[in-house]
């Protein structure tokens, strides 16, 4: 797309204002022809930031309820303008996906292939799912002779739900999926890709909005206050935490992260979900590295600035110090020093500063139930 110097894009925002103790209604102009910004104060009606060039700030940061970084100043999302909506926005929709019971080490190649092909993913954990959720799920074929079949084996292991963002997300991701038999699918479908039969055909779509409204609150909803109904499938024993931060989400390297961990043949994730963290929770959770490392601050920020992936991994040698072991996969802080040392590391791989390092891992012996914990039972029950 070619882009006019005067082309923008509005969101309303706010700032927390510590000096006065309140909070500041802000609007951003981002301006795509040169990446650049301007902050506006609503009541002053002036500029806070002047028009200038931000290369860090991408326009897929601009998502409702990120925070961004604006010459340190962390302006909160809010909302957008119409014009911005519409042209933004145009025809985006919400679909559900459900991974099945399928071996781990396709997880990541799945959620990939979702990726590239334009879909953004916006909620996702691993999980079980009864028989009634299963029977909801196919509630479109309920005369069938196959449904108890398709019940027994989806309820059979673990599965990966998904809230997928894109154009036309409904009608894309069943397009995507290919037909129902593999053997019938379009060439570079996912099921001609990876689908084994008109059973193990490797993932779920919905029909219609009504369906996707509700496989999100069965898969992702709450029941009796905090109590998700798929319960989150973290152990809390013997394993090790790690964060998929918001840059390599955005860059759409989950799945390849998931995969080096899980075709490693030393670790097995064990729970996995999205969160949208806030500052104050991930300056929390980095608290321990608070006047340790001068990054502490920037670090923080960085993880409330958009979706980031915990996972709760577990070492395949329950001999062997799994926090330990899963720091040597992702190589040390500095992503320059691993490539120069670990090449094949995750952070060599997809990390870029010491900042944006791709992945946080436990540091610490004794922090791994802890840490897994803050996600897994403080983030996941707010």
């Amino acid at each position: 797309m070619v882009y006019d110097y005067f082309d923008k894009y509005t969101f309303l925002c706010e700032m927390y204002d510590e000096e006065a103790d309140k909070i500041i209604e802000l609007v951003l102009n981002f301006f795509p022809f040169d990446n650049s910004c301007q902050v506006i104060d609503v009541k002053k009606g002036k500029n806070l930031v002047s028009r200038v060039q931000l290369p860090t700030l991408k326009l897929e940061m601009l998502e409702i309820g990120n925070i961004i970084n604006i010459f340190s100043k962390l302006l909160l999302i809010t909302d957008c303008a119409p014009a911005t909506r519409k042209t933004l926005f145009y025809k985006y929709e919400s679909t559900f996906a459900l991974i099945k019971p399928v071996p781990p080490d396709l997880h990541g190649k799945i959620i990939t292939f979702i990726t590239k092909n334009g879909f953004r993913i916006v909620r996702m954990k691993n999980g079980k799912i009864n028989k009634e959720g299963a029977l909801a799920l196919y509630n479109h074929i309920s005369g069938s002779s196959m449904l108890p079949i398709i019940v027994d084996y989806v309820t059979s292991g673990e599965v990966i739900g998904l809230e997928l963002v894109g154009r036309n997300a409904i009608q894309e991701w069943r397009r995507c999926l290919g037909a129902t038999n593999p053997a019938e699918a379009e060439p570079g479908s996912l099921r001609h890709l990876y689908g084994e039969n008109t059973l193990r055909n490797i993932a779920h779509g919905c029909t219609t909005t009504q369906d996707v409204a509700d496989m999100l609150e069965l898969f992702f909803g709450y029941e009796k206050g905090h109590v998700p109904r798929v319960p989150y499938r973290a152990t809390f024993e013997n394993c090790t935490c790690c964060v998929i931060k918001p840059h390599a989400v955005l860059e759409g390297n989950v799945g390849a992260i998931l995969e080096q961990i899980t075709t490693s043949g030393k670790f097995h994730i064990t729970a996995m979900a999205m969160f949208s963290v806030t500052l104050s929770n991930a300056a929390e959770f980095y608290e321990v590295y608070k006047g340790v490392l001068p990054e502490y601050e920037a670090m923080s920020i960085h993880l409330a600035e958009g979706k980031c992936v915990a996972l709760e991994i577990k070492s395949a040698n329950p001999e062997e110090n799994c926090i330990c072991a899963f720091r040597q996969l992702c190589g040390p802080r500095d992503p320059d020093l691993c490539r120069q040392l670990y090449p094949k590391s995750i952070r060599a791989l997809y990390g870029k500063t010491l900042v944006h390092n791709a992945v946080h891992c436990t540091d610490l012996p004794e922090d791994g139930e802890s840490e897994v914990e803050y996600f897994f039972k403080l983030l996941a029950n707010e």
